[in-house]
């Protein structure tokens, strides 16, 4: 197969089929027709020698070869629009720019309010989209610039992906103020056993820190509910005797007592990643700087 036997606006349809996983779709994406998108396919499935796509209810599943070159083929497209669009400089009161992010529910609602804020004060038509993108797709993503930065405890472990810690902060037991542990000056081993707790995960099953740092002491705490996001937990406090184990600086800003774990365990860590292609970008210097500056406010707040 020689490249200059292929249209390249064919890969950018082959993209957009993959993502959307539909033939319609996929045409409103890149914004031409479903018969024009079903002749690129065909023109794709004679160059690759393959079905590239199997047609599956409403919608396409890729075949083991699409899966095999869709990440050669996202990089190869993600530098020719970089090389395209990449600016030499970036002024960000009259940049137009977009950023995608990756967070978690607790990362949106710890900075976003104070990022926006910065953002919407220096570069008003700057534009920034977060939703959270899985660790398995991660560093896929962001090597497609289909991230710029991405907020995680596990972010991938590859040389190409940069990253730093951005936030630290120690595990307490929260809960409402009118507590009955609001009157108690430290909490034992077992009380915190004894009490009923919500567990916050993404995942439907499996440990926290706090659970392994329990099972150290071949200790188990009793979860009465499990949920996947944080930001619900405060009103369910609020109307109940229930406590979260979360970071001090979710309870200050949540407002809920809290007292120190009565056993070690450590502490929460959140890194920002991006791409090693981006290092010189002046637009992700800029927003990184923002991002930090956003995450330091947050825990000093």
């Amino acid at each position: 197969m020689k490249l200059n036997n292929l249209d390249l606006n064919l890969l950018v349809i082959f993209n957009a089929i993959y993502s959307e996983g539909s033939l319609t779709k996929a045409g409103e994406l890149v914004g031409i027709t479903q018969p024009a998108v079903s002749s690129a396919l065909a023109k794709l499935r004679e160059y690759f020698d393959d079905q590239l796509f199997i047609r599956v209810g409403q919608g396409v599943k890729p075949t083991a070869k699409t899966e095999n070159i869709i990440i050669h083929v996202r990089e190869a497209l993600s530098i020719l629009q970089r090389s395209l669009e990449k600016p030499d400089s970036f002024d960000p009161s009259v940049s137009s720019r977009k950023f995608r992010l990756s967070l978690n529910d607790i990362s949106e609602g710890r900075i976003l309010p104070i990022l926006m804020q910065k953002v919407h004060e220096a570069a008003p038509n700057v534009k920034l989209s977060s939703y959270y993108t899985s660790r398995e797709d991660l560093k896929h993503a962001m090597a497609a610039n289909e991230v710029s930065f991405a907020v995680d405890p596990f972010p991938p472990s590859d040389s190409e992906i940069k990253k730093e810690l951005i936030f630290e902060d120690i595990f307490v037991c929260g809960f409402r103020k009118d507590h009955k542990l609001a009157k108690e000056k430290n909490i034992s081993i077992e009380q915190y056993l004894d009490l009923d707790h919500i567990k916050m995960s993404a995942r439907s099953q499996g440990a926290a820190l706090v659970d392994n740092a329990l099972a150290k002491l071949q200790l188990d705490r009793k979860v009465i509910l499990r949920a996947q996001h944080y930001l619900v937990s405060p009103e369910i406090l609020n109307s109940t005797d229930m406590v979260l184990t979360c970071t001090k600086s979710f309870a200050n800003k949540h407002d809920l007592a809290f007292k120190t774990l009565p056993f070690e365990v450590a502490p929460s860590q959140f890194f920002l990643a991006w791409h090693e292609s981006n290092d010189n970008d002046p637009g992700h210097i800029w927003l990184k700087k923002l991002i930090k500056q956003s995450f330091a406010q947050a825990k000093s707040d």
